[in-house]
């Protein structure tokens, strides 16, 4: 009986001990396993943040230099519009009070005057006076002008030599190269576009999870401009446990220590920025053991290998599922995200707007559900380049040796969208095999965009288009070499009405020539105010119909009458 007792304890313990093997063989290889797919998962997911800080930075730098050129361009002019006002009103040349109503009447905040040796000799502000562009380094900007009569500059925003404030300055020499006249404008608008493009407010504003950091250094001193964690900024990249690498390669990838925890780092180089992602290897423990322990128990429970098999493919999906909600917490940057792959011809959505259940369907017949998706959504003006841009027999050509591809197109709500390809993963001869296709919103930029051009373009007192667009559209009515008529004017009486009802009534004075002018030629074609009181038109019409336009024209102008004007 003993004997008995003795063979079932020993087959028991050799079960037990057969099962533990089992399990602890069978921990071993999920363990492998899981750090091969959460690396693998960390790499990939590394990359695409990567591209996506890089874009959203080199966007944003583009975006910056569009805006600071369409500034300068609009201040030259502003420089001039004052330079051909004092020509025509010499009497304010030195009366610092006109002289402001002149910088109120277009919009600049400082008016100074230099004589030919470039020496502050009037102005409306009177502390500038007896500086020279000698006088600091803003100054000695506009030193060349000196020389070359020819030219107009406008500096960017740099501390002004006197105050010591944030300034935009334009300088131009007036008709007769008399003087130079220079406008000072605090540029607002650019000062907080650049606020809002700063590195650390860009990497703030990027999606994280638990045990991911993100940051962007200077490349040569490793500065840290921007960290997910805050704490991280202006120190540098060594002091924090970062060694910086100093080679050509598009990509590193490492370990280090922050904080007291080894990281997973991944950073590029791109331009002046060295841009990291660090993933914390404690979280992925902890997920892992996590993982292990529940595989653990269904493997106790069942004591056998097809539970355990089980156990693992609810595992490897719930590591999918991980990897879908990162790919989900960058999907809220998007109007809609989906994955493509073109050797697989399937179709993914990422997109918020998506049903879970759909979001995890894999989809075949790629090129048609991205067709049927884009034309449901595409203003028909816009589909024929949407059709092209969206060929998936083609885009592996097209993106052989780039990242992305970008078109911009209008939706059938009438709101400017910018589709983007974005390269995933690469075959092993670099021809493209995986690709997000993402649909970015971008109706306000554009908006901006179009207003600052109307802006760039438009007189503000009259919303007549102003002198740039008028040497603009000549140059291009003469390349185009149709017939059109050509009509010139000026408000007579103008310097009478300001100098005794007020620049008020002036202005209404200039108002009212507009107003009339629009209502008589503004079918036929543009009108445009190219000085103080000129005026000009370009018609669209044989030269019959200008006898009947221009009798039309006096006797609307023999009717006006404004509030402060009567004739």
């Amino acid at each position: 009986m003993k004997i008995g007792l003795n063979e079932k304890g020993k087959k028991l313990y050799t079960m037990i001990g057969v099962v533990f093997s089992v399990i602890a063989v069978a921990l071993g290889i999920q363990l492998g396993i899981l750090n091969t797919i959460n690396t693998k998962n960390y790499d990939n997911t590394s990359l695409l943040l990567l591209d996506r800080i890089i874009n959203v930075i080199e966007s944003n730098e583009k975006n910056e230099q569009a805006l600071i050129d369409s500034l300068k361009d609009d201040y030259v002019v502003r420089a001039k519009t004052v330079a051909y006002i004092i020509d025509a009103k010499p009497e304010v040349e030195y009366d610092a009070k006109e002289l402001k109503k002149i910088a109120k009447l277009v919009s600049v905040d400082e008016i100074h005057l230099l004589n030919q040796e470039g020496k502050i000799y009037s102005g409306t502000l009177p502390i500038y006076y007896g500086f020279t562009l000698d006088s600091g380094k803003q100054m000695s900007y506009f030193k060349p002008m000196l020389y070359n009569h020819d030219l107009s500059m406008c500096q960017d925003a740099a501390p002004n030599t006197a105050e010591h404030k944030k300034m935009m300055y334009a300088m131009v020499w007036d008709e007769k190269k008399e003087r130079l006249v220079e406008v000072g404008i605090a540029p607002i608008r650019l000062l907080h576009e650049l606020k809002q493009n700063e590195v650390s407010e860009v990497v703030s504003r990027m999606p994280t999870v638990e045990g991911l950091q993100i940051f962007v250094a200077n490349r040569e001193n490793g500065t840290i401009y921007g960290a997910t964690d805050k704490e991280k900024i202006g120190k540098s990249l060594d002091s924090v446990g970062i060694v910086r690498q100093q080679s050509n390669e598009s990509l590193h990838k490492g370990y280090v220590y922050m904080d007291g925890e080894e990281y997973k780092v991944s950073f590029r180089f791109s331009g002046p920025y060295t841009i990291g992602v660090a993933w914390s290897t404690a979280v992925n423990t902890r997920n892992n053991a996590l993982a292990l322990i529940v595989v653990g128990g269904y493997l106790l429970l069942a004591a056998c290998i097809i539970l355990f098999m089980l156990a693992k493919v609810l595992k490897t999906r719930k590591e999918r599922d991980n990897q879908f909600n990162i790919l989900f917490s960058m999907a809220d940057i998007y109007h809609s995200m989906h994955l493509i792959d073109l050797e697989k011809d399937t179709y993914m959505d990422y997109s918020v707007g998506a049903h879970h259940s759909e979001k995890r369907k894999v989809l075949h017949q790629a090129e048609t559900k991205l067709y049927q998706y884009m034309k449901r959504q595409t203003l028909d003006d816009d589909w024929e380049k949407v059709q092209h841009f969206i060929d998936l027999s083609t885009i592996a050509a097209r993106l052989k040796d780039k990242k992305s591809l970008t078109l911009d197109y209008v939706s059938k709500e009438n709101r400017w969208f910018q589709a983007s390809f974005i390269v995933i993963g690469r075959d092993e001869k670099g021809n493209p095999k995986t690709l997000i296709y993402t649909i970015r919103d971008i109706d306000e930029e554009k908006r901006r965009e179009e207003n600052l051009l109307y802006a760039s373009h438009t007189d503000e007192l009259t919303q007549c288009r102003n002198r740039r667009a008028y040497i603009e559209d000549v140059q291009l009515t003469l390349e185009t070499g149709k017939p059109f008529i050509y009509v010139s004017m000026d408000v007579n009486g103008l310097k009478q009405v300001n100098d005794t009802l007020g620049h008020a009534a002036g202005d209404e004075l200039i108002q009212g020539a507009a107003a009339c002018m629009k209502q008589c030629f503004g079918s036929y074609g543009k009108i445009y105010r190219v000085g103080g009181d000129e005026f000009a038109a370009l018609l669209a019409i044989d030269d019959s119909r200008l006898p009947e336009l221009k009798k039309d024209f006096e006797e609307t102008v023999a009717k006006w009458s404004g509030k402060l004007v009567n004739k």
